[in-house]
């Protein structure tokens, strides 16, 4: 037990040094090496020492222990626990040696292992440096050789365009000299057969013409003839049936009515068009903006060509001229004269050639196919001046039409009508279809 006592002393000690040692593990490198070989050197010196003093002790005790073996033998237990507290010592601080040298072996492998590690990581790092530099050098060099081989091609490309023409240019050239030397054979040759074939063409085209010319001056004195008949079958029905004078009144009544609400809705649309061109303009539908345009401008010329005439109500003669159509719309049956049938004709027509020129801009435009909000369709006043016909049956008829334009116009077709010397006309079985006007 006091042997045990003793050693706990050695062990608490032994075990300071080891939490040492781990404490400085953890610090950097260089200091801890340093720290660590002059800890190790002390250690060195103090086990000598300590060893050789107790080699000392034991050669000095080495005569008296001897001298003792020829005395009787005498127990003396003083000097009995002298020699085992030596022992004991010798034995810690052998140990203690060992444990040390234990304690440098690994922190010794410690830190080896740390430097290979750190080491491994250096490389690693400076590996993946050269390797995204040799990636970075490979891209590059690929780039530069795309660059050049791209310049190379062009290059090539263009030489190889430039001597195809020079080559085309000879070629043509060489076949024109031929063309000119077989036309001047040619010509030499069958000079005469050549003037005489024209002048045989000549004469047969001017016979031709002379038919062509008198069949259409027959047509035409034909269809004025009919024209004639037609008119005077139709004013000689419209004079039998002609309408009384109070009825003549009353339409003109409601017409002056009427023209006068127009010319009010008119001048307040002014600001509505301010509006829709400002929406144009921050949307940037350039071609739906000059097609307004185009459409306001125009309007206004025809409204002003309409009321700058010297307009009578009673020398109109819609005024006195009697129903002779009828048409079905909504379910109910609506008559008119050869004058309000004529404008509702004109309505549709308007819409058809104003839509389409309106389908047209959108998709120049690249904006959706959405007939109903364009302004134009809303407006629905194209060619209207407040007269023969309600301005709602007018509007009707001109989107109807305005529709099936723009539907033509937005995908350049022509199911609903036909392109004619710079205008868009429905087709007339279109027309009668919507109208379906029948005569009564």
């Amino acid at each position: 037990m006091k042997t045990m006592k003793r050693l706990l002393p050695g062990t608490r000690v032994l075990g300071s040094a080891m939490a040492v040692v781990m404490a400085l593990g953890t610090a950097s490198p260089a200091f801890a090496r340093e720290h660590d070989r002059k800890t190790e050197q002390e250690h060195q010196d103090e086990g000598r020492a300590k060893a050789r003093k107790a080699r000392d002790e034991t050669q000095r005790a080495a005569p008296e222990r001897r001298n003792e073996s020829f005395a009787p033998a005498r127990p003396d237990a003083r000097a009995m626990q002298v020699r085992e507290r030596e022992d004991v010592q010798a034995r810690n601080a052998e140990r203690q040696q060992q444990q040390r040298a234990q304690i440098d072996r690994a922190r010794n492998e410690s830190e080896a292992a740390q430097a290979r590690a750190s080491e491994q990581r250096h490389a690693a790092m400076q590996r993946a440096s050269e390797q995204r530099a040799q990636r970075e050098r490979m891209r590059e060099a690929a780039r530069e050789r795309q660059v050049r081989g791209d310049r190379e091609r062009s290059e090539q490309a263009w030489r190889e365009n430039q001597q195809r023409r020079v080559i085309e240019q000879r070629q043509m050239a060489r076949h024109e000299d031929e063309r000119r030397d077989l036309d001047r054979n040619r010509d030499r040759s069958n000079a005469m057969e050549a003037v005489q074939r024209r002048a045989r063409e000549q004469q047969a085209d001017a016979r031709r013409e002379q038919a062509r010319r008198f069949d259409d001056r027959r047509r035409n004195e034909l269809r004025d003839d009919d024209r004639r008949e037609q008119a005077r079958v139709e004013q000689a029905r419209e004079n039998r049936a002609r309408l009384s004078e109070q009825e003549r009144q009353r339409r003109i009544a409601i017409q002056q009515r009427r023209a006068e609400q127009y010319r009010r809705e008119t001048a307040a649309r002014r600001s509505a068009e301010h509006q829709r061109i400002l929406a144009l303009q921050h949307d940037r539908r350039m071609r739906q903006y000059q097609y307004q345009q185009h459409y306001w401008q125009r309007q206004r010329e025809l409204q002003q060509r309409w009321y700058s005439r010297n307009y009578s109500y009673y020398n109109d003669p819609y005024y006195y001229t009697p129903a002779s159509y009828r048409y079905l719309r909504g379910g109910r049956y609506y008559e008119v004269n050869r004058y309000a049938a004529d404008l509702l004709r004109q309505a549709v027509q308007q819409g058809y050639e104003q839509g389409y020129r309106a389908g047209e801009a959108d998709r120049y435009d690249g904006w959706r196919n959405d007939y109903r909000n364009n302004f134009a369709y809303m407006d629905a006043n194209y060619g209207y001046y407040g007269y023969y016909v309600n301005q709602g049956e007018y509007n009707y008829y001109f989107r109807q039409g305005f529709q099936r334009g723009y539907e033509d116009g937005y995908g350049r077709g022509y199911r609903y009508g036909r392109y004619d010397d710079g205008s868009y006309v429905i087709l007339a079985s279109v027309l009668q279809a919507i109208l379906n006007l029948r005569p009564y």
